[in-house]
């Protein structure tokens, strides 16, 4: 039940309800999702929900025992004009659609560089076109 709430706050502290789920780059681990109908503007931060989607089952001990995830899900923040980002909230999903672990909304999280040529600078370069267009 702690997961299903858990599940349920994420997805209506980001308006996620109607996602619109739009592909954004893969890499030898996953596929990258950003849901364009969670984007949200608030003075410099461009919050939005991001989903990455694994070919396999990924087993990750997290507390408790070990947690069985395909794919995970989270808040992420970013500063368009320094170029930063953060994750501020993840939850991993299992193979029956059910959050098996959340991190909870992390109030304390360092800002850090977007990396080159990465999912991450693919989310940003998307989403601040999307947020903050020119």
């Amino acid at each position: 039940m702690k997961t299903i709430l858990a599940f349920a706050a994420l997805l209506s502290a980001t308006g996620a309800g109607a996602a619109e789920w739009v592909e954004i780059g893969s890499d030898t681990d996953a596929t990258y999702y950003v849901d364009l109908a969670s984007i949200e503007v608030e003075a410099d931060t461009v919050r939005v929900v991001k989903k990455g989607v694994y070919p396999h089952s990924l087993t990750e001990d997290l507390g408790g025992g070990p947690k069985v995830f395909t794919q995970t899900l989270g808040i992420i923040e970013l500063d368009c004009a320094r170029r930063i980002n953060r994750v501020v909230q993840v939850d991993m999903i299992g193979p029956d659609d059910a959050v098996v672990w959340s991190s909870g909304r992390m109030k304390r999280r360092m800002w850090e560089d977007v990396r080159p040529n990465t999912h991450g600078e693919a989310t940003l370069d998307f989403v601040c076109g999307k947020a903050m267009p020119h």
